[in-house]
């Protein structure tokens, strides 16, 4: 064998044993994942019936602090969608794009074994499609 192969045998089985001992992301409660969808559909509330994006933002920081308790990346990825919507209408494209990659990145480092993976890619097609409306550069 040579040393080439000695050297990566048990490089590759530390890696391998480091990431079976890596922490895997917590995914939220389900009273956590209720109330944080509730905030976000009164977010989009305010938004899409009422114009208000004070009121909307506020409901936005109130999911992003029950998010933080969560440490969910899925909870995390549409808090950062529901300030990309707050900055979409109050016309901030800049802000809005970096939301919206925020949120995108968030929803790709979701484990496979979450309860929301199934749903997943839905939730990145819409925001790519937001993206792409506000013209986000790539």
């Amino acid at each position: 064998m040579s040393k080439v192969r000695r050297a990566f045998l048990p490089s590759m089985l530390a890696l391998l044993f480091v990431q079976l001992a890596a922490p895997v992301s917590a995914q939220a409660s389900r009273q956590t994942l209720s109330q944080v969808s509730q905030l976000l559909l009164d977010a989009y509330k305010h938004l899409s019936q009422e114009n208000d994006t004070e009121a909307a933002r506020a409901d936005c920081e109130k999911a992003l602090a029950l998010g933080k308790k969560a440490d969910d990346p899925f909870v995390s990825a549409t808090i950062e969608v529901c300030f990309g919507d707050v900055a979409d209408y109050e016309e901030k494209t800049d802000d809005a794009c970096k939301r919206y990659d925020s949120a995108l990145k968030k929803f790709q480092a979701v484990p496979a074994k979450h309860s929301a993976h199934r749903t997943l890619k839905t939730h990145i097609s819409v925001t790519e499609g937001k993206r792409l409306t506000l013209g986000c550069e790539t």
